[in-house]
């Protein structure tokens, strides 16, 4: 097997590099036997893609962060810059925490809100792996801060979400724009199915992945890749790897008792009744939405349906909106019944029959006569007779678990072959309630823990008898070596490990800076001396070559910030694993962590090293990570056991989780067969539009000469880039000015703010009060205000009578209607547009910015919501402003104008009148007046004499004498 530095040889240097290849590796033998190692199939997929475009598409559990870590070791080096984006925190402690411990020359380096411009600046020119945020690295290439000549490529993580997420889109558009030949490789896991995949990505942008030229082909277009590389777990290479040393797999069945099977079949029922119902109340969707609701499996899982609806939550009917309630209500006690004890099971439904709240909500299952047997027979299993006493219907894999537990502590005690003394044993559940619970059973064992449980419901269950005597405790292994993992276990650490990175990158940027001062004299020096050497380069690839170490530049004599920060990466290496290392010297013998968490999962089994893992849920993902470990470490012996129920719901999930992957990748292989791509990315912008109004006199045809050669510009908020309008914008010529904005979405003119919303969000804007006070401000410092409401065209369903703004009769809907009614008459100044996509959208732009001069950045990153300093108090206009050159040409001031129109017997003339007046500046003015001056300001002395005495009134003294 080749590790990533000889990969990274073998692919940049020549034949006349060898010796020098050489001694690196004989001097540094021991930095590369601690970086992890390719297995077979993974070395195929980095030859065999390293030269291309790709979009990497992974079965679950077969180690996409492993192929991505491999991708990263390639790219650490000063002479390539490789940004990495998407990523979260969790992603970012991971893979920091892995590459420290390689020991690499050129520690990657992270880039958030929290490294100033000038830091980011110095560390682009520092090359090597930057974890970086999208919105940094969108408004750094709009800027002109990122050198692209010298960015390699572009690493993608969960590729999947630029089919709903537009902001990396624009980056990577921007990146082909700049640079056609640099790389971009992006990485993802296979969705359950294509179904699956409309419904998680696709309800938003609408790909249909039903036809050849689906999802798959929208997301190659969005990511500027010409390759998809499909890694299955059928796939021949990594079969033969993982089939090479497989872990020994023993599987433990058990039967359901009747009642139990019975109960679960009743909340499976009412599942899929209500998943009747909730397709029968939504017609406005389209039938291939909710093509899977009617399957079989569809109760074990939420549907595309469920998905779409909660989606746009805030357009769904009340009877929609009642039924996912209980969906996910029927879900969780499915789990309970599956997973949890009897008495649980039972509480919650007793919990329920006495909510007088969730009654009134209730969709109207529970009146069933299901519901009304589901109560029985949760009664039932916790008034269970057994020896002459009662107690709960016990779990059926607790007794497995318990004979499994007996035959591992047989097997440490007896089996001298197997070491696994050494190690502890790593039992793994569902989820943390579940862990808990089985902690406590372990640790009581089965009949004590059942006594204490319904002794807690005693008191619930009708005409029942307590237990004579409690009974003893049985532990089931010894209670002071079990430990839990608590999902924070490595919190402080998370933080640390990234602090300190920036930490060590700001020492990095200011050498930097001393260090390519040096270069360029040295480098002046060397070309009066002779002539540079012609390096031959990968310009496809955007790869540029080593040089041999001998002929690096002088810089190296300095020790660099990776250098200096050595002793720190040696006492922080490990601390994420320091509190697995104290749980294998305290507590060496059972651990119980959850499977959901994946991260932790791989770093406890290479941290801990268990030789017996013991699966209280069959997972599969959890499955394939065991797999990929046995691969890895082929002379760690593993023994797997997994307790699983006998024609059980999770058996048929577990099933229907293999089926809906294989005819997800058998999807994706025929959609590969039938991909369009183009030889040359298409990131041509059209011309900007030249059409502009005609205007009378000779003083304007100059400015309106020179306004015609400058390129329209438009300043978008940062939150607005995650839809699609900023990038249609872009390449109808407009330019676009990230910024943080508090008042407006898109900024046209000076003069000309807009506010984007789509359906869903007005609906929810509307019921918050958000619009109105958005509205507001806007009218306060801007002359014309237009809300935008934009919808989208490219829907697969039937719109029409349904939604809030389609006719819809329910209640929530008359609801919003009128509120939208009422914003309209609060503001009439302002005006709507209705565009169905963002491409009319842009059309509209284009026309509202006829004539009108770009905006100003500045000035618009000043306005704050309530921030009244740079306004008049009389008025709507900024003081310095040339509209509030006159009196007749100030916007007054909308709240104000109501306040003072209360005061008596002002009426409209009056108002206007005192608010322009050049006698007052403020209404603390006008109060403090005496009333000459009051009479001044407003013009007549019979309405002065109204106002100054109202003003001058002691209403507490008046009501006393009242």
């Amino acid at each position: 097997m080749l590790s990533p530095s000889r990969i990274k040889a073998e692919l940049f240097s020549s034949d006349e590099d060898d010796e020098t290849k050489t001694q690196n590796r004989d001097g540094n033998c021991t930095e590369e036997s601690e970086k992890i190692e390719l297995l077979e199939f993974e070395r195929n997929i980095m030859l065999d893609t390293f030269s291309d475009d790709v979009l990497f598409i992974l079965a679950r559990g077969l180690g996409l962060e492993r192929l991505m870590l491999h991708h990263f070791y390639l790219y650490s080096d000063p002479k390539l810059l490789v940004f990495v984006i998407n990523t979260t925190h969790h992603d970012e402690v991971y893979f920091l925490s892995r590459l420290r411990n390689s020991r690499m020359n050129c520690v990657p380096k992270v880039i958030n809100a929290d490294v100033a411009v000038n830091e980011r600046e110095t560390l682009y020119m520092e090359g090597g792996v930057h974890f970086i945020t999208s919105r940094i690295l969108m408004v750094d290439l709009l800027q002109g801060r990122v050198p692209v000549k010298n960015v390699a490529g572009i690493l993608v993580h969960r590729a999947h979400q630029l089919l709903s997420s537009f902001q990396e889109t624009f980056i990577l558009r921007l990146y082909r724009e700049k640079k056609p030949d640099g790389f971009v490789k992006a990485f993802t896991y296979v969705l359950q199915s294509s179904q699956t995949m409309k419904s998680l990505n696709c309800y938003r942008d609408q790909p249909s992945a039903l036809h050849s030229l689906g999802c798959l082909q929208r997301l190659v277009n969005r990511l500027y890749v010409r390759r998809v590389r499909l890694v299955p777990r059928f796939d021949v290479d990594v079969k033969r790897v993982l089939d090479l040393y497989p872990p020994k797999l023993i599987e433990v069945r058990c039967e359901l008792p009747p009642r139990l099977r019975k109960a679960q079949s009743m909340l499976v029922d009412i599942i899929r009744t209500c998943l009747k119902e909730l397709k029968q109340c939504s017609s406005a969707i389209d039938a291939a939405a909710d093509d899977d609701s009617t399957h079989p499996s569809a109760a074990l899982t939420p549907s595309a349906l469920e998905i779409h609806i909660k989606a746009t939550q805030f357009s769904a009917t009340d009877k929609q909106q009642r039924l996912l309630a209980d969906l996910d209500l029927l879900r969780n006690l499915l789990h309970q019944a599956e997973e949890l004890d009897s008495a649980t099971l039972y509480r919650t439904l007793v919990t329920l029959r006495s909510d007088k709240n969730h009654i009134a909500n209730n969709s109207g299952w529970l009146f069933t006569q299901t519901a009304s047997k589901l109560f029985a027979e949760a009664e039932a299993m916790c008034k269970v007779k057994q020896d002459d006493d009662y107690t709960l219907l016990g779990q059926p894999k607790w007794i497995a678990l318990s004979k499994v537990l007996g035959e591992v502590r047989s097997l440490l005690n007896d089996n001298d072959q197997l070491s696994v003394k050494e190690s502890p044993v790593l039992l793994l559940a569902k989820n943390g309630e579940v862990c808990r619970q089985v902690r406590d059973v372990i640790k009581w064992g089965i009949k004590k823990f059942s006594w204490i449980q319904r002794r807690q419901i005693i008191d619930d269950l009708p005409s029942a008898k307590g237990s004579s005597r409690e009974p003893l405790a049985e532990p089931l292994w010894e209670p002071s070596q079990i430990t839990l993992f608590a999902s924070n276990l490595d919190g402080e650490s998370r933080n640390e490990i990234v602090s300190d990175v920036q930490a060590m990158q700001k020492t990095v940027a200011r050498e930097g800076r001393k260090r390519r001062k040096k270069i360029q004299e040295e480098q002046e020096k060397m070309k009066k001396k002779k002539p540079a050497d012609n390096q031959p380069k990968l310009v496809r690839f955007g790869l540029i070559r080593y040089k041999k170490h001998s002929e690096t530049i002088a810089s190296s004599d300095e020790p660099s910030g990776s250098e200096k920060g050595e002793k720190a990466k040696d006492d922080e290496i490990d601390s994420e694993n320091r509190q697995s290392e104290d749980i294998a010297e305290r507590d060496r013998l059972l651990v119980i962590m959850p499977t959901g968490e994946r991260y932790n999962l791989i770093r406890q089994l290479h941290g801990l090293s268990p030789n017996i893992v013991i699966l209280l849920h069959s997972d599969l993902v959890t499955l394939r990570i065991l797999e990929v470990y046995k691969a890895i470490n082929p002379e760690h012996e593993l023994r797997i056991y997994v307790l699983l129920c006998c024609q059980s719901n999770e058996e048929e999930r577990y099933l229907c989780s293999l089926r809906n992957e294989q005819l997800a990748f058998e999807q994706l292989i025929r959609e590969q067969g039938t991909l369009l791509t183009s030889r040359e990315y298409n990131t041509a912008r059209e011309p900007p539009p030249k059409l502009r109004i005609a205007k009378s006199g000779r003083g304007e045809a100059s400015s309106d000469k020179q306004a015609a050669e400058e390129n329209p510009k438009v300043v978008v908020d940062m939150r607005e880039f995650n839809s699609e309008l900023p990038i249609v914008l872009y390449k109808r010529g407009t330019d676009v000015v990230p910024a943080t904005l508090e008042v407006g979405d898109y900024i046209l003119s000076p003069n000309i703010a807009v506010e984007r919303k789509s359906l869903d969000d007005l609906t929810q804007s509307l019921h918050s009060g958000r619009v109105f006070k958005q509205i507001e401000q806007m009218l306060r410092h801007y002359k014309n205000v237009v809300l935008l409401v934009e919808a989208n065209v490219k829907d697969g369903f039937r719109k029409i009578n349904g939604g809030p703004f389609q006719g819809e009769l329910s209640r929530h809907c008359r609801e919003t209607r009128s509120l939208l009614a009422v914003l309209v008459r609060c503001y009439p100044l302002m005006n709507i547009v209705w565009t169905a996509d963002p491409t009319q959208s842009a059309e509209m732009f284009e026309e509202f910015k006829l004539n009108e001069p770009n905006p100003d950045v500045d000035r618009a990153v000043m306005i704050r919501a309530d921030d009244d300093d740079g306004i008049d108090r009389r008025s709507d206009e900024p003081s310095g402003s040339q509209a509030n050159s006159t009196n007749a040409t100030r916007r007054l001031n909308g709240v104000l104008q109501r306040q003072i129109k209360r005061l008596p017997n002002m009426g409209s003339g009056d108002v206007k009148r005192l608010m322009t007046s050049d006698n007052a500046t403020c209404l603390l003015d006008v109060i403090n007046a005496d009333f000459e001056k009051v009479s001044s300001i407003v013009g007549s002395r019979d309405l002065a004499r109204s106002l100054h005495s109202f003003f001058t009134t002691d209403f507490t003294k008046q009501g006393t004498k009242d």
